[in-house]
């Protein structure tokens, strides 16, 4: 039905788009109410559409305008001269709306970004188009010219750098790392086709990099830049670090040891204690390690490979404390199972006419780890304890940690270095001396010396640059009593003689090397001391430090070490005519590998003759 619309109000505005079509040759038009973002209305007159059915889709989306927002709006030939719509013809009651004209719904609505982008900027010119390809191309030249050059640089570094490796004399000894360094490997047909050969140039030319020191300093102190301590108190973990089960610490329980010591050559209902100082306690944990110094050599001790020999038995940490750096071994537990086996067993060998003696050293983290730390330390006083509960009872027991707790505020133990300073050792032989009951000499009457910027093993391994940069003083003691020393190799072959416990021209981080040289010696001194005792030192690193402090307790004195030692060590003390065996050596070589060797000692050479080739005041009643 045809209706007359030439006077009618156009609709009402609504909130979405309205759609147009073509009918009769006249056009509708579809506006948007916001066009291109600007809020411009198009009114447009639009007859009411028939509802549609429920089951058809709706209608697809309206296309966006065709008009460009610089152009001027000019109305659309729909609308009429006297400003009313007129449609013509009937309105087609389709159930769906079609749109005339070529109309193409669009595949997805426009997003809501696209309905409010601002405007498009307008077309440049051409001037202004060469203009900007000039500014791109003039970049572009700009950034290839600045490649070059850093490609330039870079190279000329390369080639400079290579020049420096090849040209320059190559590190052949690190003091760092104690250690001589890689050599350059023999040709042979079978090296090379097995490629040790080709694998042994690699390491050369890769460990033996001039300056090698130097490099590994500057390296450590960039890296100190990063996250350690720089107040008192902070605590920098170094390398892995477990925290402790002291619950569950040793495998066997503990049992405190009598508060009284035993006098010498006397039995007991247990293991015996030296009384010095008051009981402090368990105080949390020290860490052990043992430190290889190389093959056996008439010759000064060879350097040694820090890196591969020192085994944490739990990490380490770095703390600042009296305005002073100091790296902590910690201590992860354990029982000395196979030490005290050891010890019982020659003790049955060598029966009570020789006085056993059981002195473990503890660590410096045994008293200076900070609260912070604590879990991650074992107690190494209740270590010792516990593996003193397995000695015979005829066996001496020293817990020298109460001792060693009450001077704990002043340096005792080093800071750069992992082992004590020789006043720790000082108060530990005296508690050997006061358990043993054997006078001792004050430590007045020694003559004092130091090394000056001492970096020591802590260091070398953890490289930490701010032990680099506080070294400390390694202050050494000589007794003022004349002695007399006589050096020997590992199978005690004489080497030298006239000398004293002390190695002269030790200096830097080799200062602990002034005591006794090393490890790999055998080393007899001979005393002023006349009551006819006659010690036997098996240790490791730390023993080193403590002959010099007992030249006025025994009247002869050997230290031998027992990761190197060759001669059976039953028929040694039969022979040389020892009285008292002392066994010295960190906690980690009492609950760690280095126990095992103790087993060696009275096994290797069994029943041989031991016989002195250069005799010396004490030593010829044990000479055979």
């Amino acid at each position: 039905m045809d209706h007359d619309t030439r006077n009618q109000r156009p609709p009402q505005a609504s909130s979405g788009p309205r759609h147009s079509a073509e009918q009769g040759g006249r056009r509708l038009v579809y506006s948007f109410y916001q066009a291109g973002g600007a809020g411009r209305e198009r009114p447009a007159p639009q007859p009411e559409a028939p509802a549609s059915p429920a089951w058809e889709e709706p209608p697809p989306p309206a296309p966006e305008p065709s008009y460009s927002p610089y152009e001027p709006y000019e109305p659309q030939e729909a609308y009429g001269s006297q400003g009313a719509y007129e449609p013509q013809g009937a309105y087609r009651s389709q159930s769906a709306y079609e749109p005339q004209g070529g109309y193409e719904p669009q595949a997805a609505h426009t997003s809501i970004l696209d309905q409010y982008a601002l405007p498009k900027a307008p077309p440049r010119s051409e001037a202004q188009a060469q203009r900007r390809r000039r500014k791109v191309d003039k970049r572009a030249l700009l950034e290839k010219r600045a490649s070059l050059l850093v490609l330039g640089f870079l190279t000329a570094g390369f080639c400079v750098l290579t020049l420096l490796i090849l040209l320059l004399p190559r590190s052949t000894e690190s003091k760092i790392e104690k250690r001589d360094l890689a050599k350059l490997p023999q040709f042979s047909l079978g090296s090379y086709f097995s490629g040790a050969y080709t694998a042994g140039i690699a390491t050369y030319f890769t460990d033996t990099v001039p300056m090698r020191d130097s490099l590994k300093n500057a390296g450590n102190n960039f890296k100190a830049l990063f996250g350690l301590p720089q107040s008192e108190g902070d605590v920098q973990f170094v390398g892995k670090v477990n925290k402790v089960n002291k619950d569950s610490q040793a495998s066997a329980p503990a049992q405190p040891s009598p508060a009284a010591s035993q006098p010498e050559g006397s039995g007991s209902a247990g293991p015996s204690s030296a009384p010095v100082g008051a009981p402090q306690g368990s105080l949390e944990g020290a860490a052990g390690r043992h430190m290889e110094e190389g093959p056996v050599s008439t010759q000064p001790p060879a350097k040694v490979d820090i890196a591969q020999d020192f085994d944490w038995n739990n990490g380490m940490i770095l703390v600042k404390t009296d305005g002073h750096y100091r790296g902590l071994e910690l201590f992860g537990g354990g029982i000395g199972d196979a030490y005290a086996q050891a010890l019982n067993d020659l003790y049955r060998e060598v029966g009570a006419n020789v006085n056993i003696w059981s002195m473990p050293a503890p660590k410096a983290s045994e008293f200076y780890t900070p609260e912070s730390a604590a879990e991650y330390n074992a107690s190494q006083s209740k270590c010792i304890d516990e593996t003193a509960a397995l000695l015979d009872p005829g066996i001496h027991s020293i817990n020298v940690c109460p001792a060693l707790a009450q001077h704990a505020n002043e340096p005792i133990y080093c800071r750069t270095d992992h082992h004590w300073q020789p006043l720790g050792a000082y108060y530990a032989a005296q508690a050997f001396a006061s358990a043993a009951g054997l006078p001792f000499d004050d430590l007045s009457t020694y003559q004092e010396g130091k090394i000056e910027n001492f970096v020591g093993t802590l260091y070398s391994v953890g490289g930490v640059a701010e032990l680099l940069n506080d070294p400390e003083d390694f202050v050494y003691y000589r007794p003022a009593k004349e002695h007399a020393a006589v050096y020997y190799d590992t199978t005690f072959d004489f080497i030298w003689d006239d000398d004293d416990l002390f190695q002269e021209g030790a200096e830097g981080s080799d200062a602990y090397l002034y005591y006794l040289g090393g490890d790999q010696y055998v080393v007899k001194a001979d005393t002023q001391t006349q009551n006819g005792r006659k010690l036997l030192l098996i240790k490791d690193s730390y023993g080193n430090a403590l002959p010099p402090f007992l030249t006025g307790s025994f009247q002869q004195i050997y230290a031998a070490d027992m990761r190197y030692f060759e001669r059976n060590l039953v028929s040694f003390i039969r022979d040389m005519g020892i009285t008292d065996v002392l066994f010295t050596m960190t906690t980690y070589s009492m609950v760690g590998d280095n126990a095992d060797n103790l087993s060696n000692l009275l096994t290797q050479n069994a029943g041989e003759t031991v016989t002195d080739n250069q005799p010396t005041g004490g030593s010829e009643g044990g000479e055979e």
